[in-house]
């Protein structure tokens, strides 16, 4: 059985679509929202040499466990809108994984920052 958990911040699911542009035929691609403002328990991981240096430009990783209810239509190629970290956009690196009790969803996600 799965340790219980809040569902008390809200998320976007996007998921990127390709159309043919109709003037020239080429395909462009857009972020298309699948899943709006989703209630998940978003959870931070704590910081473990997520910030480098290379070249003198500094940029930190800052990932993340997503749970969710029914969320058995979200794949990795997908990315979140964290809403309650201020719109923050994050990608799916892993998962999805269906956790003990075969209802909610876990997900592993990075963003980054650079400064």
């Amino acid at each position: 059985m799965a340790a219980p958990f809040k569902c008390d911040e809200k998320v976007t699911i996007e998921q990127l679509v390709g159309e043919p542009d109709p003037v020239y035929g080429t395909e462009t691609k857009t972020w298309v929202p699948m899943l709006v403002r989703y209630w998940a328990n978003v959870q931070d991981e704590l910081p473990s040499r997520a910030e480098t240096t290379k070249n003198g430009l500094g940029k930190s990783v800052q990932r993340t466990r997503l749970r969710m209810q029914g969320a058995h239509t979200v794949t990795g190629d997908m990315r979140v809108i964290l809403h309650s970290r201020g719109d923050r956009v994050m990608q799916i690196i892993a998962g999805p994984a269906l956790l003990d009790d075969r209802v909610h969803t876990e997900f592993q996600l990075e963003g980054y920052a650079n400064g």
